[in-house]
């Protein structure tokens, strides 16, 4: 079949994607560099597709999720590392981790502690105790929300269905 207009992708800009998809630009890089996101140079100028930008925001966020409303009394609420290991009988290593990944929100760090948003901490906790958690074991995606195996997606896609 011919290309005609009509059938080419269309581009935007990194920061117009960046502003439709609330990422800065090196998560959008992140995204380019995994093949997420397909990017081109354009007269010195990094674009991406339109279309695929589009599908990415109307997936779920994780702040969407109910999961993650439930603890939505610890808003705003703070807890440093250490405290959140022990409350949620967790290892610190592991919540660094999700810290790194961009799971948790860094609240504030004053020398001697981390505190971590608590809203964030509670739900990371109740998706790794529902996973069974545990070394080697995928709980997340890359945005946060929880990781399901294609076993899993193909029941709800059936659920769905019905």
């Amino acid at each position: 079949m011919p290309t005609t207009f009509e059938t080419l992708p269309s581009f935007i800009s990194l920061t117009e994607a960046g502003e439709r998809l609330g990422l800065n630009s090196m998560r959008l890089q992140d995204l380019i560099r995994v093949g997420t996101l397909k990017a081109a140079r354009i007269k010195g100028e990094t674009v991406v597709e339109e279309e695929k930008v589009d599908e990415i925001a109307t997936q779920p966020k994780k702040e969407d999720l109910e999961e993650y409303k439930q603890f939505a009394h610890l808003k705003g609420e703070s807890i440093w590392t250490s405290e959140a290991a022990r409350k949620y009988e967790i290892p610190q290593r592991t919540l660094s981790r999700w810290v790194q990944a961009g799971h948790i929100e860094c609240m504030d760090n004053d020398g001697y502690r981390i505190y971590l948003d608590a809203q964030d901490v509670a739900y990371c906790v109740s998706i790794y105790s529902r996973r069974g958690g545990g070394q080697g074991k995928r709980i997340f995606n890359k945005d946060g929300t929880p990781y399901k195996t294609k076993t899993e997606l193909e029941k709800d896609n059936a659920e769905k269905k019905d």
